[in-house]
């Protein structure tokens, strides 16, 4: 069961590496994110997950610029492993989730060939006897906790697997209104809080992308993390103000059923 992983999140990357967000080079953070990764970690994982949001506007130019950049060997099968090429990383596997920012079927298209569209992508693999349980909370800014994924959350821990789920949208409060906005669906949050409180036990933590700042908390005994993104990340303020910050990594390690993580600092 040990063995270490890297979280990436919300790269936001655009129809070409030259294209800008807010003034800033999305491509060029990926690249040196990626490139920390192969130095410094590259030898001691044995994967990496996207969180979500991998294109800005989620058109066909802007995922086939995806999958070029990282050289991506697109495969059958949803959330992978596919396997990449980049910046010192040679055919290494990575798993993908979908953010509120992908398109379903592009991201299926061009990701996973094989695999049918679907509207939210609830999917599972297994990693040295550890479920990794990806949930959809759509395509939308704002996250909607669809009985279909509760379904699915709770037929999988029903597994009794050790087990991490991943998610893109957050799944606690960030304390600003901006952001705790994103998720309106607060009744049906509070299901996904009883169905993981009643298999606690087995739920080594939750990992998430969206808000673009990374946090480490805890709900109801759960430890629950957030990462920077390689895009332009926020302040805590009750309106968006974006600001240039060094670039996180999450290096995470599940040793004797136990799961612990360090964030690695990447200067722009």
């Amino acid at each position: 069961m040990n063995f270490s992983f890297v979280q990436i999140s919300d790269h936001h990357l655009g129809e070409t590496e030259s294209q800008l967000m807010r003034g800033y080079s999305t491509a060029y953070a990926v690249r040196q994110v990626m490139r920390h990764i192969a130095k410094n970690v590259g030898k001691r994982i044995d994967f990496l997950i996207s969180t979500g949001d991998l294109v800005n506007d989620p058109s066909a130019v802007s995922y086939r610029n995806f999958c070029d950049m990282f050289q991506l060997q697109v495969t059958s099968v949803a959330p992978g492993p596919a396997l990449i090429t980049l910046e010192g990383l040679q055919t290494f596997p990575m798993y993908f989730l979908p953010g509120n920012h992908d398109d379903r079927d592009q991201f299926f298209r061009h990701l996973f060939v094989d695999t049918p569209a679907m509207p939210l992508m609830n999917v599972s693999f297994q990693h040295k006897g550890v479920q990794f349980i990806c949930l959809d909370f759509g395509a939308g800014d704002d996250a909607v906790a669809y009985p279909e994924t509760l379904d699915y959350l709770e037929r999988s821990l029903q597994a009794g697997l050790p087990s991490v789920i991943l998610t893109h949208h957050h799944m606690v409060p960030m304390g600003n209104r901006w952001q705790d906005d994103y998720f309106l669906d607060k009744e049906k949050s509070e299901i996904f809080w009883n169905i993981v409180t009643q298999y606690q036990v087995q739920v080594l933590g939750v990992l998430s992308g969206h808000v673009h700042t990374t946090y480490e908390k805890v709900k109801r005994g759960i430890p629950v993390f957030g990462l920077r993104s390689t895009a332009p990340q926020p302040v805590f303020l009750d309106e968006p103000f974006f600001c240039l910050q060094p670039l996180h990594y999450r290096l995470v390690t599940i040793q004797d059923g136990l799961l612990t993580t360090r964030i690695f600092e990447v200067p722009l």
